[in-house]
């Protein structure tokens, strides 16, 4: 017997494609092209979107930089003038008690001082002795009331001379 022979162009073992196949696979081939366009344009789309997406991040990193580099320079600024407002400061101080050391010096006393300028003795005795140690010197600011004898000349020591004890009330008055 005699088998019958495939036609020409397909394999053996496989019949000729009915034309309801063939148009059914004409639609799904073309469905299946319609499909890969979509994704081909889609994929192309997303590599915009991506560029786009990558140089806004760019951007923002420019301004957070720009951000950074202005806020350093507002903290340079803000130490100069946080240097020259105590430079300036020091100064009034100095100034001011330089008028409640000459106040002192015509008579007033520390708590009296202390009362019309409103500062508390506490921290107004300090001041005027900072102040007078930084305008005498430290070889003439003493804290007591009498002068510093000049030293004693070579030679035997004298006796103690007898006197009336220095008075409490001068004493506590004195800065």
């Amino acid at each position: 017997m005699v088998e019958p022979t495939a036609p020409t162009g397909q394999r053996p073992g496989r019949s000729r494609r009915r034309p309801a196949t063939r148009e059914h696979l004409a639609r799904l081939t073309a469905a299946r092209d319609r499909l890969d366009a979509e994704q081909e344009a889609r994929r192309r789309r997303e590599d915009e979107l991506f560029e786009e997406f990558a140089a806004v991040a760019v951007a923002r990193d420019d301004v957070v930089a720009e951000q950074d580099r202005r806020l350093a320079d507002l903290d340079r600024q803000r130490g100069e003038i946080e240097h020259v407002t105590a430079a300036a400061l020091g100064d009034l101080e100095h100034r001011q008690m330089a008028v409640l050391h000459q106040l002192q010096q015509l008579g007033r006393t520390v708590e009296q001082l202390a009362e019309l300028v409103d500062i508390p003795v506490k921290k107004l005795r300090p001041r005027l002795r900072a102040h007078r140690a930084a305008t005498t010197g430290p070889a003439t600011s003493t804290n007591s009331p009498e002068p510093t004898p000049p030293a004693p000349p070579a030679g035997p020591p004298e006796p103690p001379a007898a006197g009336p004890p220095a008075p409490a009330a001068a004493a506590a008055t004195t800065v």
